[in-house]
């Protein structure tokens, strides 16, 4: 503040507590959640794009839970996602660094059952509670869109692939709601 003698106090050093000081949008991402599998559109013909073959109905209708963390950085917007799946024999945890990132993997439901690699970018609206995860692979583009609602209950999770296969056009939206889980 500006003393009456003209002197400035000195400006406080800002500790990595402020700068990862986090907000409600951030924090509304954080916790359990539930795919409500009742409420899935098109993720039938989504999980068919990306080659799964007589398993999407199952793998539709799965239960899928996901846990969401505040990644190793601290960072708002960036997230530790572990998600599960008993049914269909699915237990991953995915970091989602802002920015440009790779991920590995032995072997992938929609990616495909050689190893192989994606690169993502992630980005974080904390204006619009909404998390963007675009990837790129071998097999085409996709664009992942996930919103919390305004009271916190439900996130939307909207998935758009396009195929990089020349000779069949490919284009296919779904989306899925998963419901907060209190523990």
């Amino acid at each position: 503040f500006q003393a009456e003698d003209g002197i400035r106090d000195q400006p406080r050093s800002r500790g990595l507590g402020d700068v990862y000081k986090r907000q409600p949008s951030h924090d509304a991402f954080l916790g359990h959640w539930s795919r409500d599998s009742a409420r899935n559109q098109n993720v039938v013909d989504y999980l068919v794009a990306h080659g799964v073959g007589t398993d999407a109905l199952k793998r539709a209708r799965a239960s899928y839970e996901q846990t969401w963390t505040t990644s190793e950085s601290g960072a708002e917007g960036e997230f530790q996602v572990r998600t599960t799946s008993e049914e269909v024999g699915i237990d991953r945890t995915l970091t989602y660094s802002l920015g440009e990132f790779v991920e590995k993997y032995e072997t992938s439901a929609i990616f495909g059952a050689e190893p192989g690699e994606v690169t993502r970018v992630a980005s974080f609206d904390a204006a619009t509670r909404t998390h963007t995860t675009t990837t790129t692979s071998s097999i085409g583009h996709e664009t992942t869109t996930r919103r919390v609602r305004e009271d916190g209950k439900e996130m939307t999770c909207e998935r758009r692939f396009v195929s990089n296969d020349a000779e069949v056009e490919v284009d296919v939206t779904c989306v899925e709601i998963f419901v907060r889980r209190e523990t």
